[in-house]
């Protein structure tokens, strides 16, 4: 049985919303073990109780005994022989490559942060991490800055944003469906505007003046926890750019 036969029940049909379930785990398999069942209902589009439905239709009592399954599952997927080993290897692919990165890229994004009057970061589940390590990196720089890892806070930046600073919103993905409902038309009046993600075709980019596009794309999208430490190792390489550029005026 392969993944996709896992998710789908064997003696009915997937609804509309059920198909959308079933798109979001399919495409984050890993990931739902860290995740809360209102966090899947949110990126579906659906309810808590079609993600319920969704997986009693699969056959178990709930949400807590579907992720346990699916777990395992994966667990019994992966070979015997050399995951560890493997698994590491990837991952210093993966962080070699951020030397990569265009420099420019980095140098503007510093500058940015190091001339604005506030810097705004936002950083949402695997991204809150980053978001507030560049927090804390920019008031050691003796830039102030506002930090978050939810919208209803970021929402009270609405009217207090203004031309002279910089909005940074870290997000593995780029697909959050709430954006645009909480800080989309704030953005319009901002010129240093950055969306930091592994997603290149994030739908999100019609929002943001700057993308930065991290190397690791199919890696993250099969890791649980690593999305952060690498957007953190970007951060650090920020940070880095900026104090030299502090340090050279």
């Amino acid at each position: 049985m392969n993944l996709k036969e896992f998710l789908k029940p064997q003696n009915d049909t997937l609804s509309k919303s059920d198909q959308k379930i079933y798109d979001v785990v399919l495409k984050y398999p890993i990931h739902i073990q860290l995740l809360t069942i209102q966090k899947i209902a949110s990126d579906s589009g659906t309810s808590v109780a079609s993600v319920q439905r969704y997986c009693k239709k699969l056959g178990y009592t709930g949400f807590k005994e579907f992720k346990f399954q699916l777990k395992e599952f994966l667990s019994q997927q992966q070979s015997p022989n050399g995951n560890k080993s493997d698994y590491l290897r990837r991952y210093l692919k993966v962080v070699n490559s951020f030397e990569q990165i265009d420099k420019q890229i980095i140098i503007d994004f510093a500058n940015d942060l190091l001339t604005s009057r506030l810097n705004y970061l936002l950083g949402l589940y695997y991204s809150a991490l980053p978001a507030k390590q560049l927090s804390m990196g920019s008031r050691d720089l003796n830039r102030p800055s506002l930090y978050t890892n939810d919208y209803i806070t970021a929402s009270h930046w609405n009217g207090l944003m203004n031309k002279d600073d910089t909005f940074v919103f870290f997000s593995i993905s780029s697909n959050e469906e709430n954006f645009k409902k909480y800080l989309s038309e704030s953005l319009n009046k901002l010129d240093k505007t950055y969306l930091i993600t592994f997603n290149s075709d994030t739908v999100l980019k019609q929002y943001f003046n700057h993308i930065i596009v991290l190397p690791g794309k199919s890696f993250v999208y099969n890791s649980s926890i690593d999305p952060q430490s690498l957007v953190s190792l970007f951060v650090e390489m920020v940070i880095e750019y900026a104090t030299q550029d502090r340090g050279s005026n």
